[in-house]
């Protein structure tokens, strides 16, 4: 055999080196597994195999490139042999790898540079962390179940590579047009000036043309929810592209009003009704509540506005006296808890209240609530948008019986609405 023909057999070769005693080596590991050694982990039973296959995917990956090379006439081949070590779920492992003259391969399993070989453990340490695991219960969960001793260094590293992810998110073009947008906000600790802060995360949810809801934006803010900081919000939304929003609910925060009506002057603006109920009923006597709540019920759903002006008459004079502080307090803002009173059922009931942002809040709190103060913004994002991703189908969802909304919505606002509508 020519020395070229030897040179070409090798380069076609895809086999492991045939030195290796497999019959042997699974012996080993049988026994060691009934003596109840693990299979991965520093000093796991699959450590002395992972150097072989990882040989020899390398080895068939310069096959392939050189024999890529002469099919295009290009003169190519190996030379020499090069070595590094490895970091591995099973601690590290020491190579030996084939280069080429020209120095054009660029191996995919461990790439140039590269120090540290995945084996399926990062979308384990994503999940884990979405679940709201800190990093050293991750470490420990990963060091039980499956004998890998990993250090926090390394999950750490995991989780903010999907920083970019993360950030495509953030700054992704926006629909033109949302159909209902909600805005509220919720307070958790961050770390900032060398000291922890309780900061607003502004939380952005919204309803598609399609009648797909979805988590518009999530922005940590500098300090306490405030009607300048929902500005800066509501401009970022604007430069993505949200043009026009049909219907804006929020709560009472003082000064909001005047932003949102300077953001997208054509929005209905409605007053969520839910935060109105809880601040009454913590005016309302125990013995009262059934029935104070039940004609307050009957002013938010009643047929129109007229009717509702009558049951909110009706509860004042059945009250005269004695919750004349409540019914002062849906006068004071009744244009804002009636702005949605003259759509139709379907869509009043999606927006009179929060509950929809609600639940988004709910689960925000849950992932965060055991966190403790974030160290920065990007670790706050990264944990929100993995979570949320996590539990996607419990938001993402579409509005029920959109067909019939989708009328409505062309009947009230037109071209506003039907521009924006696909096909």
């Amino acid at each position: 055999m020519t020395p070229e023909e030897n040179n070409q057999k090798q380069e076609g070769s895809q086999e492991l080196p045939s030195d290796f005693d497999f019959e042997s080596y699974q012996k080993q590991v049988i026994a060691g597994l009934m003596q109840g050694k693990p299979l991965t982990g520093d000093g796991g039973l699959l450590k002395p195999i992972i150097a072989r296959f990882v040989q020899g995917a390398l080895d068939a990956e310069l096959s392939d490139h050189l024999s890529e090379q002469r099919s295009m006439g290009e003169s190519n081949r190996r030379n020499g042999k090069m070595s590094k070590k490895i970091r591995t779920e099973s601690g590290d492992i020491p190579i030996q790898y084939s280069r080429d003259r020209n120095g054009s391969f660029e191996p995919v399993t461990v790439k140039k540079g590269q120090r540290q070989l995945g084996l399926g453990f990062d979308n384990q340490i994503l999940e884990l962390y979405a679940m709201s695991n800190s990093i050293a219960d991750i470490r420990l969960h990963l060091e039980r179940m499956y004998g890998t001793q990993m250090s926090e260094g390394r999950i750490s590293a995991v989780i903010n590579s999907t920083w970019a992810d993360v950030k495509a998110w953030h700054e992704r073009p926006l629909e033109g047009l949302y159909v209902v947008l909600f805005i509220d906000a919720v307070h958790l600790d961050v770390r900032r000036d060398h000291g922890v802060h309780k900061v607003a995360l502004y939380v952005v949810y919204g309803i598609t043309p399609q009648g797909q809801r979805e988590v518009v934006a999530l922005y940590p803010g500098q300090g306490a929810e405030s009607a300048s900081e929902w500005a800066r919000c509501l401009e970022d939304l604007k430069n993505r592209g949200l043009k026009d929003v049909l219907i804006l609910c929020s709560d009472g925060l003082t000064g909001l009003k005047p932003v949102l009506q300077e953001a997208y002057p054509q929005a209905k603006i409605q007053r969520c009704i839910v935060h109105k109920i809880r601040n009454c009923f913590k005016l309302i006597d125990n013995k009262d509540s059934k029935k104070v709540l039940g004609q307050l019920r009957d002013v938010y759903m009643a047929v129109n506005e007229p009717a509702a002006r009558l049951a909110l008459e009706d509860l004042s004079t059945y009250w005269k006296g004695k919750y004349d502080v409540i019914v002062r307090m849906w006068e004071k803002d009744w244009n804002e808890l009636m702005g949605c009173m003259d759509l139709g059922p379907t869509l009043r009931k999606i927006t009179y209240t929060n509950n929809a942002i609600e639940n988004l809040n709910r689960e925000i709190r849950r992932v965060t609530k055991t966190k403790g103060a974030w160290v920065s913004d990007r670790a706050l994002l990264i944990q929100l948008y993995l979570s949320l991703q996590r539990s996607k189908k419990s938001w993402h969802k579409k509005v029920h019986n959109w067909a019939s909304v989708r009328r409505e919505l062309i009947d009230k606002f037109g071209e506003r609405f039907s521009n924006y509508i696909n096909g």
